[in-house]
């Protein structure tokens, strides 16, 4: 479970305000091991991964970053591009990931 507490913004700017609103707190969470005595209780087996690094794009590293804003009020600032650089982002793991795990027909 993912907890922001740390993170949580009590300013005013809006585009800070909308971390608050999507990330809670609360989560999803898988546990991976690598035990073999762990395989016979497993539900699923991780067979492929793929990461994607965009952090070399400007647009991409800047769409979320931590910043104080006018009352010196530490938030994380969500940009425009945010949902541009996230689709980006899928297209491409969607295109690498794809051929691992579809049928070639």
């Amino acid at each position: 479970m993912e907890n922001i507490t740390l993170n949580w913004y009590f300013g005013n700017n809006r585009s800070m305000l909308v971390s608050n609103c999507l990330f809670r707190v609360g989560g999803a969470a898988i546990l991976l091991s690598n035990r073999s005595s762990d395989r016979r209780r497993s539900k699923y087996q991780l067979i492929h991964t793929v990461r994607t690094h965009k952090g070399a794009d400007d647009r991409s590293y800047n769409c979320v970053f931590q910043e104080e804003d006018d009352e010196k009020k530490i938030g994380v600032a969500l940009s425009k591009d945010l949902m541009a650089v996230a689709g980006e982002t899928l297209k491409t793991n969607i295109t690498t990931l794809g051929p691992l795990v579809l049928p070639m027909s």
